[in-house]
């Protein structure tokens, strides 16, 4: 979908703008300014939500699902002319987008326009820097993007299913976890009620009060990485990763950590795809 939404050049760096955990691109899209989420979790390079937008007539693709569980209807368009992006990307025709009805991302951002996802960046390492508020894409190698950087840790992942979702394994006390990566979420441990006591007697896991749902500070471990305290962390019963944890193959692990702005606040960090590996950074 969308193949002419596609970074050029060796180097590319885009601005982002912060709203609550999620970091969104300014855009303009056939004259309607806006913002895009950069969601790593998101597939599609561009997919947008067709309230603000006025599109050309489009056919019925069925329904797809949030990462949460809840499902829309999809939209296919023949396409969408005249899209910006900041930092100078500009793109006269998008063929074969995707659209959805997108009113609950409205409630993070009301000029929500929709995504950018793994394809627009695809064969690139992106460099996720928050203190900057910036995303710089490499297609070179480690010495393109570690050039100046100190690295904390260099740590391995896996693809089980999806190319756009790292997977490792790191500890929370002595407990290993099934650790996934996402930009478009603040993250959450995902565990079956005896275990989540075994975490809180050992004080890895401190229940936070006063919260609307169930939040802890949550002490983890990488393996071969640092120790990382993740504050006010949601913590869920392991039945509710489902909806996300199938698609990426990940659907049998007992214990999952879902990481996102709880650990990228705290580094920059490297999402180096092509050699499959996440690298943690000094800020």
């Amino acid at each position: 979908m969308a193949p002419e939404f596609r970074l050029k050049g060796d180097e590319v760096s885009i601005p982002f703008v912060m709203v609550r955990e999620f970091p969104f691109v300014e855009a303009e899209i056939d004259g309607v300014k806006g913002k895009l989420m950069l969601d790593t979790g998101a597939s599609e390079a561009l997919s947008l939500n067709h309230n603000p937008l006025k599109l050309e007539e489009g056919r019925d693709m069925g329904q797809g699902q949030f990462g949460s569980g809840q499902r829309f209807a999809l939209v296919l368009r023949p396409g969408v002319d005249n899209v910006r992006l900041a930092g100078g990307l500009s793109y006269a025709r998008v063929s074969h987008v995707k659209s959805q009805d997108a009113k609950q991302l409205e409630g993070i951002t009301p000029d929500f326009l929709g995504w950018l996802g793994y394809w627009f960046w695809d064969g690139y390492a992106v460099k996720m820097d928050y203190v900057a508020s910036r995303a710089t894409f490499y297609r070179g190698g480690p010495d393109a993007f570690l050039k100046g950087e100190t690295v904390v840790a260099a740590l391995p992942f896996q693809l089980p299913k999806l190319p756009n979702h790292p997977v490792m394994t790191s500890k929370v006390g002595d407990v290993a976890f099934l650790t996934l990566f996402d930009t478009g979420q603040y993250g959450g441990l995902y565990t079956d009620a005896v275990t989540m006591k075994r975490l809180v007697d050992a004080a890895a896991v401190k229940p936070v009060a006063g919260e609307e749902e169930s939040a802890a500070d949550v002490t983890m471990r990488f393996v071969d990485g640092p120790e990382v305290v993740l504050p006010k962390l949601w913590t869920y019963p392991i039945a509710q990763a489902a909806p996300f944890a199938k698609p990426i193959g990940v659907d049998a692990a007992p214990n999952i950590l879902s990481l996102g702005h709880a650990l990228l606040k705290q580094y920059k960090t490297v999402w180096d795809y092509p050699n499959r590996t996440f690298y943690l950074l000094k800020k």
